[in-house]
C-alpha cells in the first residue's frame, strides 16, 4: 500500500510541473478492503481464493489477489486508499482545498450483512497554489427553494407552514426592512454543494471503470477555460477527452495499455501518438 501511495505521489509530482499555475487536480480513487479473500478476475469477475492454493503464478496470471494485511490492517480493515493518497499529496507540496463526495445513485448491490452497501466516492480539489482558477458561476445548480412560497416576498418576514403563514405570536413583533431597502429577488440557481449525485454508466466498451461524463462535465467547466488543456494521465477510455472535446477544450491522455488506443480514436477522433 505505501508504494502504491508513494507510485502515485511521484506521478502526480510530474504532473504538478507541467500543470499551469492557476491549475487545479481533480482525482477520483475507490477504495477497498484489507484481506478480504475476495480477488477478482481480469474481467472483473469474482474467483475464490481457494485457488491460490494449488495454482501457479504463471496460472494467476491476469487475476488481483485479495489484498495482503500489511502496514497495521487487520483482515476486513478499510483501507482508506482516497484519504491515503490525498494526504500523502498534501505532504507533498499540493494544497487540499476539498473533498467532493460522489454520490452513486444507482450502486452495486453488495450482500454485506455488517456494513451499509458501497455507495459513494471520493473526488478531490487540489491545486499547486494558494490561488487558482475556478469558474463557480459554469457549474452552478438548480436551487432548492426557489419556487418555496414566499422566497419573492419583498417582506418576507413570515413563515410558511404549507398552505398557511405564520404570523408573529401575541407580544412578539414582525421584523419590517427600512422603507428604501431594495428587494433581493431568489435565485434558481445556488453555488454548487460538495455532494454530487451521479448514476454511474453501462460501458459500451471492455473498460469496467469508465467515468460518467456527468461526473467529469463540473470538473473541466469549474476548472479550465474554453480552449485551455486538460491532461488526463490515466486515460482508460478516454471519458475525460471525449468530454473536455465536447466542452471546447483541448487535451492530452496517457494511457499504459495499448488495448484502449482505438477506443480512444473512436471517442475523440484523434489519432494517438505511439511511444
Amino acid at each position: 500500500m505505501n508504494e502504491y501511495v508513494g507510485n502515485l505521489v511521484e506521478v502526480f509530482r510530474m504532473v504538478r510541473d507541467v500543470l499551469a499555475d492557476d491549475g487545479t487536480l481533480w482525482l477520483n480513487l475507490g477504495d477497498s478492503y484489507a484481506g478480504s479473500g475476495k480477488g477478482r478476475n481480469a474481467d472483473g469477475s469474482p474467483f475464490s481464493g481457494y485457488q491460490d492454493s494449488f495454482q501457479t503464478n504463471v496460472q494467476l496470471t491476469g487475476r488481483l489477489k485479495s489484498t495482503p494485511l500489511s502496514d497495521g490492517l487487520k483482515a476486513k480493515d478499510l483501507i482508506g486508499i482516497p484519504w491515503r493518497v490525498a494526504l500523502a499529496l498534501q505532504a507533498d507540496g499540493w494544497y487540499l482545498r476539498q473533498d467532493i463526495i460522489w454520490h452513486k445513485t444507482n450502486p452495486m448491490p453488495e450482500s454485506v450483512t455488517d456494513r451499509c452497501v458501497r455507495s459513494h466516492e471520493y473526488l478531490f480539489l487540489l491545486s499547486k497554489n494558494s490561488r487558482y482558477y475556478f469558474d463557480h458561476e459554469a457549474i452552478r445548480e438548480p436551487s432548492d427553494s426557489y419556487d418555496r412560497p414566499g422566497a419573492n416576498r419583498q417582506n418576507d418576514f413570515c413563515r410558511t407552514k404549507g398552505k398557511y403563514t405564520a404570523m408573529p405570536n401575541p407580544g412578539q413583533r414582525a421584523t419590517q426592512h427600512r422603507s428604501n431597502r431594495e428587494h433581493t429577488p431568489a435565485r434558481p440557481l445556488r453555488n454548487k454543494r460538495s455532494v454530487w449525485p451521479v448514476s454511474t454508466v453501462a460501458a459500451r466498451h471492455d473498460h469496467l471503470a469508465a467515468f460518467p461524463p456527468k461526473l467529469i462535465e463540473p470538473c473541466i467547466l469549474a476548472g479550465s477555460r474554453p480552449g485551455d488543456w486538460v491532461l488526463d494521465p490515466f486515460s482508460g477510455s478516454g471519458t475525460v477527452a471525449e468530454t473536455a472535446n465536447r466542452l471546447g477544450r483541448k487535451w492530452i491522455g496517457i494511457e499504459l495499455n495499448p488495448a484502449f488506443v482505438n477506443l480512444h480514436e473512436q471517442r475523440t477522433a484523434q489519432q494517438a501518438i505511439g511511444f
